[in-house]
C-alpha cells in the first residue's frame, strides 16, 4: 500500500504535464478526446499499466486538477463536472469497472474530509488559519517539494486527520495558501484606494500597500520566488489575475492622464508588465538581505524612477533637449 510520502511523490507531474493539464481545463467547451488523449498518454503510457499504478496515477493527477481549477480561479462546478467525466472516461479505457472506479474515486475524497478527529482536541473556528500559517513556515523552510503534510501536522499542533479535513492534498493546501493570500492583498487594495484620488497618488498608494503586505509576509515571496520554476504558470494566473482586477480603475486615471498630458502616451499593459518586473527585482534585493530593512523604505526609489527615469533631466553643460537618447 503507498505511503502518504509515496502518494505525495505520485501527485508531482512535471511542469510541461501541468501546464498542459491547466490549459486542457481552462478551454471554454470541453476539450475534444483528441487533445485529452495526448495528455492522458504523456502521463500514464501507451499501455495499460498495473491496475495499481495507474489507480494512483489517476488519483493524483485528479486531485492536480482540483487543485488548478482551484488556483486559476476557473468556474468550479462546470469544470469540475467535466473534469470527473473525463477522469472516469480514461479510467474506463484503462480497463477500470467505471461504478467501481467512480466509488473509489468518492470514497479516496470523503476520507480525507472525514478522517479521524483529533482525540480530545477542541475544534475551532481558526483551525484552518493555523494550518495555512503553519504551511507557509514549512514551505518557505523547506519549499513544496521538502515538505510533508506530516510536519505541516505537527508545526500547526494538530492530527494529520484535520488537515485533511480542511485540504484534499499538499498541493491542495499549497494552492489555497496563494489564493487566500493574494486576497488578503486584494483587499487591502480595495480599502485603500479612493477613485477621487489623483493618478499618481494612487499608484504611490498601491506601491506603498504592495510594499508593506510583503514586508508582514516575507515567508509568502520567499515561497513564491522558491516554487516559480513548478507552479509558475498557476501561480502567476492567480497572482497577477487578481492584481489586474483591480487595473481598471487605474487604467482610465492612466488614460485620462495621458490625455490631459501628464502621462506619456504608451501601451498600458507593456508599462504594466515592465513596472511588476522592476518591483520583482526590488524585492528579490530584499529578500536577499534577509529582510533586514522594510521594503517601504526602498518606495521613495522606486516612485522616483516609475515616474520620472533616473537620467538628470538637466545634465551638466547640457540642456533638456540634448540629452542623449
Amino acid at each position: 500500500m503507498a505511503t502518504a510520502r509515496d502518494m505525495e511523490k505520485y501527485s508531482q507531474l512535471d511542469q510541461d504535464k501541468r501546464a498542459a493539464l491547466l490549459s486542457l481545463l481552462s478551454q471554454d467547451a470541453a476539450a475534444d478526446h483528441s487533445a485529452w488523449q495526448l495528455f492522458w498518454q504523456d502521463v500514464l503510457g501507451d499501455e495499460a499499466g498495473s491496475g495499481g499504478e495507474d489507480l494512483e496515477t489517476l488519483f493524483s493527477v485528479f486531485e492536480e486538477g482540483i487543485s488548478q481549477i482551484t488556483l486559476a480561479n476557473l468556474e468550479a462546478e462546470i469544470v469540475i463536472s467535466q473534469w470527473v467525466k473525463e477522469v472516469i472516461r480514461i479510467a474506463k479505457r484503462r480497463g477500470s469497472d467505471q461504478a467501481d472506479f467512480s466509488e473509489l474515486l468518492l470514497t479516496r475524497q470523503l476520507s480525507k474530509q472525514v478522517g479521524p478527529r483529533d482525540q480530545g482536541r477542541p475544534q475551532t473556528s481558526d483551525t484552518r488559519e493555523k494550518i495555512l500559517t503553519a504551511a507557509l513556515e514549512v514551505f518557505s523552510a523547506q519549499g513544496f517539494h521538502g515538505t510533508t503534510v506530516d510536519e505541516i501536522a505537527q508545526r500547526a499542533e494538530l492530527g494529520k486527520g484535520t488537515v485533511y479535513r480542511h485540504f484534499h492534498s499538499k498541493k491542495g493546501l499549497f494552492s489555497e495558501l496563494i489564493r487566500s493570500k493574494v486576497a488578503e492583498l486584494e483587499q487591502a487594495v480595495a480599502g485603500a484606494i479612493d477613485p477621487r484620488t489623483d493618478v499618481l497618488e494612487i499608484i504611490e498608494a498601491y506601491l506603498r500597500i504592495y510594499f508593506a503586505f510583503f514586508d508582514r509576509n516575507r515567508n509568502l515571496y520567499k515561497v513564491l520566488i522558491q516554487e516559480q520554476s513548478d507552479f509558475g504558470a498557476e501561480v502567476k494566473a492567480l497572482y497577477i489575475g487578481n492584481i489586474l482586477k483591480k487595473v481598471p480603475l487605474l487604467k482610465r486615471k492612466i488614460l485620462q492622464a495621458a490625455k490631459s498630458g501628464l502621462l506619456k502616451q504608451m501601451d498600458f499593459h507593456t508599462v504594466f508588465y515592465g513596472v511588476m518586473g522592476f518591483i520583482d527585482g526590488i524585492m528579490q534585493k530584499w529578500l536577499a538581505s534577509d529582510g533586514e530593512y522594510s521594503l517601504v523604505d526602498d518606495l521613495p526609489t522606486v516612485v522616483e524612477t516609475v515616474f520620472y527615469g533616473f537620467v538628470n533631466p538637466e545634465l551638466p553643460g547640457e540642456s533638456a533637449g540634448n540629452q542623449p537618447r
